[in-house]
């Protein structure tokens, strides 16, 4: 089954050690999130809520889905304008062909079951 992804509860971690849902309120530096892609629909509402400032991610194509059959969501068009209209720089193309490869090797995996909210598990 789905649960929350590595970003929520990251997010989740750092704000109960803060004691503040909104990261940026505690922190002397702003506050960055490092993910390997494009946030999920799921994680780019806790990214932008959480008080993030910074996000770094590998890339923010459609390859994620292509490779590994993950329902990332309906993702709006604009997601990095609506971040950067909200103070949230966004940088992306960091370590883009590593993540590729990693994402291409977890899809080829025949021991793994993908869940996928559209579709059911990849097993079914």
């Amino acid at each position: 089954a789905g649960g929350p992804h590595a970003e929520v509860v990251a997010l989740s971690f750092a704000q109960a050690r803060l004691a503040t849902w909104d990261l940026a309120s505690t922190a002397h530096a702003p506050v960055e999130l490092v993910v390997n892609w494009r946030p999920c629909v799921m994680c780019y509402g806790a990214t932008m809520w959480a008080g993030i400032e910074r996000l770094v991610i590998a890339g923010e194509g459609d390859e994620v889905e292509q490779l590994t059959g993950f329902d990332e969501g309906p993702m709006r068009e604009d997601w990095k304008a609506q971040f950067e209209q909200r103070g949230i720089t966004v940088v992306t193309d960091v370590l883009r062909d590593e993540a590729l490869g990693v994402f291409r090797s977890y899809g080829e995996r025949d021991d793994i079951v993908v869940y996928n909210g559209r579709r059911g598990s990849s097993a079914d």
